[in-house]
């Protein structure tokens, strides 16, 4: 099997780190054969069997320059935010609302003439799935949800604890969309006496006062320095509005630190029962999460124990075993 996958420059860390995961698996086990293109002006490529586009997030549909390939197009999916977030989560002047609507409109009818073209759409959790379906129509029997995995030999528990301060972590890329402004609100009500400290690993961003306890590191990090702080954390905090898997979730568990996120998208279904679920939008149930994960050891252990439990659910093998499967069904569609 020779696939062909779109991956421009401009494609974002998670989504080519999630397709190389994905190649590295199944050229050794399956023995697929892997070409990766940057420009759509290549199209079609000589003697490819599938094309696998694997960076559509946020409600993107793909190029319409794939139709000219007359071979099967597999798509991973990574989220639908587009369509299910208000439009003021994004756009904020009435002239930027109106633009991101024509920009809704636009992307649906991609959607709708690309459906013909697209074998199979592999999306990184079920609720990914249901937003697919649900806000562009596209077809429930052509949609595989697969979980994304986790390099189990790097993010692990650490052997011992450092003897460090307590500290809340959170990781995201700055968006409105993942909630920081109402985390800080919420680290703020907590007794500035008494409270760990938040480190937020969190770029492009700059604070816009100075919090107690607060530290930002808004620089590039190696993959160790990330884990090292994972590993040594009180608990991450993550409660994003909106997520298509929700990736530190999954890592943060497998370092064995306990979680707090969002009861809303995919982060219930990655958390499972392994973490504090909160109203993401209720400043209050941060606040009280957090204060009830740094004053209960117990609650910390069982968190800790029950989130190692759900990390091993997240692997790369699993996903491309799965992701083998569906490129099979495409070669025949």
């Amino acid at each position: 099997m020779k696939v062909a996958v779109y991956l421009p420059d401009t494609t974002p860390y998670s989504m080519k780190h999630c397709a190389w995961n994905i190649m590295s698996v199944l050229q050794e086990k399956q023995h697929v054969t892997f070409t990766t293109f940057t420009s759509l002006g290549e199209l079609p490529l000589p003697d490819i069997d599938i094309y696998w586009d694997p960076r559509c997030g946020g409600g993107i549909a793909p190029a319409l320059a794939f139709r000219k390939t007359k071979k099967p197009l597999v798509l991973t999916v990574h989220g639908m935010a587009m369509f299910t977030l208000p439009l003021d989560t994004f756009y904020f002047t009435f002239q930027q609302k109106i633009s991101g609507q024509i920009k809704r409109w636009k992307e649906r009818l991609k959607w709708k003439l690309m459906e013909p073209h697209i074998a199979q759409v592999m999306t990184v959790s079920e609720y990914t799935k249901s937003e697919l379906v649900s806000t562009v129509d596209f077809p429930a029997n052509k949609t595989t949800a697969v979980w994304n995995g986790i390099d189990h030999e790097k993010f692990h528990a650490a052997a011992e604890k450092k003897n460090t301060a307590p500290y809340f972590l959170t990781v995201i890329s700055y968006q409105k969309k993942k909630n920081f402004e109402r985390l800080l609100e919420a680290y703020k009500k907590l007794d500035e006496a008494t409270r760990p400290r938040l480190l937020a690993i969190v770029k492009p961003y700059e604070p816009k006062e100075p919090i107690k306890g607060l530290e930002i590191i808004n620089t590039n990090l190696t993959e160790a320095q990330i884990i090292d702080y994972y590993q040594q954390a009180l608990g991450l905090v993550f409660v994003s509005l909106h997520e298509g898997f929700g990736l530190p979730i999954a890592e943060a568990m497998a370092c064995g630190i306990p979680v707090i996120t969002s009861d809303t998208t995919s982060c219930k279904e990655i958390a499972g029962d392994a973490a504090l679920l909160v109203n993401p939008t209720y400043i209050d149930e941060i606040t009280n999460a957090m204060q009830q994960l740094a004053s209960d050891v117990i609650l910390q252990q069982e968190l800790s124990q029950k989130g190692i439990e759900r990390a091993k659910l997240f692997n790369w093998e699993n996903t491309a075993n799965q992701f083998y499967k569906i490129l099979t069904v495409a070669l025949k569609s």
